[in-house]
């Protein structure tokens, strides 16, 4: 009679804590969506600002000023992907690869008020193991401040906010950082790489312009060329401030360029004629994985 009680205890607590973990799974896809597939982007910067700052208390983040230091690394052994061999639709491209976007959030202090905040940027992962892209620029460029700069964290699809803790590789001139994030016991969607974009080739973005987080946008690649002697492609495909560090893909799914930046071009009566939409071809990441 108690092995049968005991019994019953045992799956009444399994049955609780699946339960439990039913509630949590909801809860997660709540912060941010009003339905499925309706993104309450106040919800998610709020979410990710929560999240932070409970990793901040345990001191799971490294400090920004030693990430900084760390772009100094310039290779990195990793195991890839095979990439995808069959086109499929934008749609599908989108629902197949969103897993792999991460949202890049630095912890900063803010000069006008006792306050930390945060400032997003995009990236995605290319290993398993917490192994992921963004730009050179968000560990040291114009936005960046080491004094006030505190640490920086990601976010994944499902909402799970991760602490960031080494930069493995990374490249000033052509704008890219391979880092590692602490899964903390759990496992990322990976995205595979392809080969360089070329003119005419349709591409798409999974980004978070202006922290409006995961919007598709597609276009075709329109140029190929060098600037300040590094490699760049230009594109179609829209993008702005907060989607430096995103996956650029071709029409099978693979990533084959990183988002870097934009440089409006004006005519003689500084109108704004057209904006150049850079992206660092795949060929320059790879040359810092062996």
């Amino acid at each position: 009679m108690k092995f049968k009680f005991t019994k019953f205890k045992f799956l009444l607590s399994a049955m609780l804590l699946l339960l439990g973990l039913a509630g949590y799974s909801q809860q997660i896809k709540k912060i941010y969506e009003s339905e499925p597939g309706v993104t309450i982007d106040d919800a998610v910067f709020r979410h990710i600002d929560q999240e932070a700052h409970k990793l901040m208390e345990h001191k799971h983040p490294e400090r920004f000023a030693t990430l900084a230091t760390q772009l100094a690394n310039d290779h990195v052994d990793l195991k890839l992907l095979e990439s995808f061999q069959n086109k499929v639709e934008a749609s599908e491209i989108f629902k197949t690869n969103a897993s792999g976007v991460l949202v890049v959030a630095t912890i900063y202090k803010c000069d006008d008020c006792p306050n930390t905040h945060l400032r997003a940027a995009s990236g995605f992962v290319i290993a398993e193991e917490g192994i992921a892209v963004t730009s050179y620029h968000i560990f040291k460029g114009d936005a960046t401040d080491e004094n006030s700069d505190l640490a920086v964290v990601v976010m994944d699809y499902e909402g799970r906010v991760y602490p960031v803790k080494e930069v493995l590789a990374a490249s000033f001139n052509d704008d890219v950082a391979i880092f590692r994030f602490d899964v903390m016991g759990g496992t990322t969607s990976s995205l595979p790489l392809g080969q360089d974009a070329i003119p005419g080739q349709n591409v798409s973005i999974i980004s978070h312009p202006h922290s409006m987080f995961y919007s598709f946008t597609s276009g075709v690649a329109i140029r190929s060329y060098l600037r300040n002697e590094a490699k760049k492609t230009s594109v179609t495909a829209d993008f702005s401030q907060g989607s430096s560090g995103a996956p650029v893909f071709d029409d099978k799914g693979n990533v084959v360029g990183v988002v870097s930046a934009t440089r409006a071009l004006y005519n003689t009566d500084q109108n704004v004629q057209m904006v150049s939409r850079e992206v660092i071809p795949v060929s320059r990441l790879k040359t810092l994985i062996n």
